[in-house]
């Protein structure tokens, strides 16, 4: 075929564009083979290139002797064309009808495109299943790496090698695959390297309604559990598509045949309902004569958000079976190729931090969706303009793209990408000149060609979405690809991973506010936490683009914030497992936590606030105390006054602000204790007791962090153990202590508070003791005003890394051989967020010791002389300092921490003077600068 024959009119001068918000262009308009071009004689004007492939519908309307084409894009935009003569006007539009709906392949834009200095070969190995499989084997032998596909013939969706259990051979991974629709069989999509717990995807098993079994399936996935107790079968259809797919032949895992799966239905719609609510959404946005109940509902009509909280709310729940339950996922709804993978990948953005970073996001886009056969030529073949009746297409792609926009919302500070990287994608997806997004599944981008199973619509109601699974297995019917999409395409495109790779492109999609966040960050799917993302249209696509639009899915409440108004949004507080299906019973009532932090303004309160806010949102963390804070405190995210003394305006905040966890630092500490006791004891005891009731009350998690000073001269020093006698000398140590016993007793009392509406077992009291060396805000903190250093002032503690640097001199005040236990701030911050999140049948105990490192002045003076190696130290023991710093701990004894919750400290003597000497230089190369 000629493109020649399909373009009747190449060339026509004078024609007008116009598109929202943008200024009128006048020039002269040229039809290519895959573009439309218009390029205008006025200097200073933007020519416009236009990817034919991109178009959705062609509109035209004759006015006399001239006409108008409107072009509606796969990407949202809309654009419009007036053309001087009716006739130039009706060829154009035949000509871009004819050249955007192009089925072939092979003739499609990017088997011509060729820019400079790039490969053919180049970015097509981003991911292979042998790389994934050399990472996973440093980590456990218990998988191996199978190539019973490498001809695509037991499934022809599925890449070439599969991880799977180390003990399941390739002939029981040929009876599951028959077993399961499209012989998708259970593989490893995610591994989880924090407990070991792994996330597996497939298809649906083919009970059918005389209840089909397979011994081989079942024990697959019996050995998948490896160590976990108990596995999770999610199925992203509701119970009544389920049972319904059993009368057709498909169905879902039995209790029986599978003892050790607990299954949870959730409804994820795709196809047909999908593709509506888009078309509706994109309508809503696009009419400009509603008024404002009319856009609201009919913004609510088109369900897109609700479509959007059930697939992160499912998500969610994968990640809490892994992460909190200790247990191993499962994942499949009808094929398993469309919401099953936007469950898996949502499921490690939240879980995995590597996937959040661009290079880890490509990876996973090329391992859960790519290799993992989701159809983008099939669900991308259309947009949301498109006139024909909807038959594959789908937008399951840009629905998991919408999901992790919310995410990224969110936590603006945990991905290494932007929203414009999200939006790119999308793009690519529907209409690119790369091959990337080009193919079905792995087999037809290797031009693989033999037969393979088509895809069985049915239709079970009008109002249901298309469901893909077999009536029977004599039923499935046989197809030869099309020679469209036999193409090759891994050795006659470019790979768009390789563009992205060039230092001009990347750097377009850099977040500049990352930093890398290695926790699990749970995400609020409440109504009020989910947003319609702006840029999934083109921004001047849209009447409504000066709006963030906010709706309560599944209510009637619609809510409408300006863009001036979006950092002062309250993040709700979620349940993912709110449906009425069942859930694991942990989680049932496990919610997102909006956190409260008194006394929040020392340096322990400002940097534990700095990461719960990374890790759950800046909104949903309130710093408070009785001290202004400095602006930038006051610009970080919210502040309220509060005294903890003042138990009615502390209980007002607690309940207006819907607070979970309540964090208490408020205390007055040694050196202020000593000298007013009586305030002390008013501060450390009463507030204590507030907080204390507040909690209970309000079925609160509570913490408090204890301290060094607990202990005293008849503790045992090294190690000093969790529970030993603890006689301390000082208001502080003497209030900490009543803090642990008071834990210990309020907890040990539970019926008298059943009446009160408080889950006790579920909100305990912990606390923790610990002693922190002081530094800047961003390296490390103390947590008491006696010091390691015994330096004559708080200020003076990091005295030594700061002579170090400027005199190679330092003079100490403790015994050289003077032992003491130690820890970096991050690890203080990183324990105390991994402490709440513990689930409370784990913890043991209501007081832990948390150790990190113990040395001595001569230790640390040696490991400073590996990086300075003319330093001197002078020790001129005092003996006030002296008796403190022996009255002290030597080492903690933090094994229950490690068994109970896995506690591991990342900070040792070496790290530590490593961080504070580059930190000291940083600081002082800052100021020089400033």
């Amino acid at each position: 075929m000629e493109f020649s024959e399909l373009i009747k009119t190449a060339k026509v001068e004078d024609v007008t564009l116009s598109r929202p918000f943008v200024p009128l262009v006048k020039g002269t308009l040229c039809l290519s083979s895959h573009h439309l071009l218009l390029c205008s004689r006025t200097e200073g004007s933007t020519e416009l290139w236009l990817l034919l492939r991109n178009i959705d519908a062609v509109e035209k309307r004759c006015v006399g002797s001239s006409g108008t084409i409107t072009l509606k894009c796969k990407d949202l935009s809309i654009l419009q064309l007036d053309i001087p003569g009716m006739e130039e006007c009706l060829n154009v539009a035949s000509s871009i009808e004819a050249l955007s709906s192009l089925d072939s392949a092979s003739v499609m834009y990017p088997f011509f495109h060729r820019p400079l200095d790039m490969a053919l070969k180049e970015g097509w190995d981003l991911y292979s299943p042998e790389q994934e499989f050399t990472s996973l084997h440093h980590q456990t032998d218990f998988w191996r790496l199978s190539y019973v596909n490498k001809d695509f013939s037991v499934c022809s969706t599925y890449p070439s090698a599969v991880i799977v259990p180390q003990n399941i051979d390739d002939g029981s991974l040929k009876k599951s695959a028959r077993f399961r629709q499209g012989g998708r069989f259970p593989i490893l999509s995610y591994y989880h390297k924090k407990n070991g717990m792994v996330i597996l995807r497939s298809s649906q098993p083919l009970v059918g309604a005389n209840g089909r079994r397979c011994k081989e399936d079942e024990v697959l996935l019996s050995s998948a559990l490896n160590q976990a107790e108990q596995g999770y079968i999610i199925d992203t259809r509701s119970t009544q598509v389920a049972q319904q797919a059993k009368v057709m032949g498909g169905g879902f895992e039995s209790k029986s045949n599978y003892p050790k799966w607990k299954r949870f239905h959730r409804s994820l719609e795709r196809g047909r309902v999908l593709q509506e609510s888009l078309m509706k959404l994109v309508e809503a946005c696009n009419d400009q004569s509603h008024n404002m109940d009319r856009w609201l509902n009919k913004l609510e009509n088109s369900k897109w958000l609700s479509h959007n909280k059930a697939v992160l709310t499912t998500a969610c729940l994968a990640a809490q079976c892994v992460e909190r339950e200790n247990g191993c996922v499962l994942v499949h709804g009808s094929e398993g190729m469309d919401a099953t993978l936007q469950v898996t990948s949502l499921a490690q953005v939240i879980l995995d931090p590597d996937s959040r970073t661009i290079a880890g996001f490509q990876t996973l886009i090329e391992r859960e969706w790519l290799q993992a056969g989701h159809p983008f030529q099939l669900r991308c073949a259309r947009s949301a303009y498109s006139h024909a009746k909807p038959k594959h297409e789908a937008p399951i792609f840009l629905l998991f793209l919408d999901c992790c926009w919310q995410i990224i919302r969110q936590f603006p500070c945990s991905f290494e990408f932007n929203e414009r990287f999200l939006i790119m994608l999308s793009q690519q997806a529907f209409a690119s000149q790369f091959g990337t997004f080009l193919c079905n599944n792995e087999k037809e981008s290797l031009n693989v060609q033999s037969i393979c199973p088509a895809l069985t619509l049915v239709y079970p109601a009008a109002e249901e979405s298309f469901c893909e699974y077999p009536t029977s297995t004599d039923k499935i019917t046989y197809y030869s690809p099309p020679h469209r999409y036999c193409c090759n395409v891994k050795e006659k495109t470019h790979s768009l991973w390789a563009w992205l790779s060039r230092p001009s492109e990347k750097c377009k999609y850099v977040n500049p506010l990352y930093e890398r966040n290695s926790l699990t960050i749970w995400p609020s799917v409440e109504p009020q936490s989910l947003q319609l993302w702006q840029g999934s249209a083109d921004q001047e696509a849209t009447a409504t683009a000066a709006q963030l639009c906010l709706v309560q899915s599944g209510h009637h409440t619609v809510k409408i914030f300006s863009p001036g108004r979006k950092d002062r949004e309250r993040v709700n507080v979620s349940n993912y497992t709110k449906e009425t299906n069942s859930c694991p019973s942990a989680t049932s009532n496990t919610e997102y936590p909006r956190v409260f932090i008194t006394g929040g303004l020392g340096q322990l309160g400002v940097g534990l606030a700095q990461l719960l806010r990374k890790h759950f949102g800046r909104n949903n963390v309130i710093l408070s105390d009785i001290k202004k804070p400095p602006d930038e405190v006051l610009n970080s995210g919210p502040f309220v006054y509060a005294d903890v003394l003042d138990y009615k305006n502390l209980r007002e905040l607690v309940v207006n602000n819907r607070i979970t966890w309540l964090i208490h630092y408020s205390a007055l500490l040694s050196a202020i204790g000593e000298a007013n006791v009586t305030l002390a004891r008013s501060v450390n005891i009463t507030g204590l007791h507030n907080v204390l009731d507040i909690a209970l009350e309000n079925s609160l998690r509570l913490f408090v962090p204890s301290t060094i000073g607990a202990f005293g001269p008849s503790s045992p020093r090294n190690p000093t153990p969790d529970l030993c006698i603890q006689r301390p000398r000082t208001i502080y140590g003497v209030s900490k202590v009543h803090t642990e016993l008071m834990g210990e007793v309020r907890l040990s009392i539970p019926a008298q508070h059943k009446g009160q509406g408080c889950h006790i077992n579920e909100n305990v009291f912990e606390f923790y003791s610990i002693i922190i060396i002081s530094t800047d805000s961003t390296s490390v903190v103390s947590d008491t005003r006696e010091s390691f250093l015994l330096t004559r002032s708080q200020e003076e503690e990091q005295q030594i890394f700061h002579d170090a640097l400027a005199t190679a001199k330092f003079t100490c005040y403790l015994r050289p051989d003077t032992r003491l236990p130690m820890m970096h701030v991050r690890d203080c911050h990183r324990a105390t967020l991994e402490f709440l999140q513990a689930p409370a049948e784990r913890l043991s105990m209501r007081t832990y010791n948390i150790g990190a490192m113990s040395f001595t002045p001569n230790e640390l003076a040696c490991e400073i002389r590996k990086h300075l190696p003319s330093f001197e130290v002078t020790y001129a023991p005092d003996a006030v300092r002296q008796g403190i710093a022996d009255s002290w701990p030597m080492s903690f004894d933090d094994s229950n921490a490690q068994g109970d919750w896995g506690w591991k400290a990342e900070f040792q003597l070496r790290e530590l003077v490593e961080d504070m000497l580059r930190s000291i230089k940083e600081q002082k190369k800052n100021a020089a600068v400033s």
